[in-house]
């Protein structure tokens, strides 16, 4: 069975939605719903929460490091702890 979506608004946000992930608006519109029934659902656990924490991590972690530096160097530390 088929789903159309008549609101405008809502297939922009879907076809947006792909492009970021790298996915076709159908895939974009399923990761959202089972998104929010994982989270919103009438089985949600409490361990819902460390899940999606443990998730994001995992997400993170895999992004690019767009600076190297040190976090002392960054912040502008020198040997002895002065900026």
């Amino acid at each position: 069975m088929a789903l159309n979506i008549a609101n405008q608004r809502v297939e922009q946000k879907a076809i947006q939605a792909g492009r970021i992930l790298g996915i076709n608006k159908t895939a974009a519109v399923e990761k959202a719903l089972d998104y929010y029934l994982k989270n919103h659902g009438t089985d949600q656990s409490s361990d819902g929460a460390i899940q999606e924490a443990l998730r994001l991590f995992d997400e993170f972690s895999q992004l690019p490091e767009l600076d190297t530096r040190e976090p002392d160097e960054i912040l502008g530390y020198d040997g002895d702890g002065l900026a």
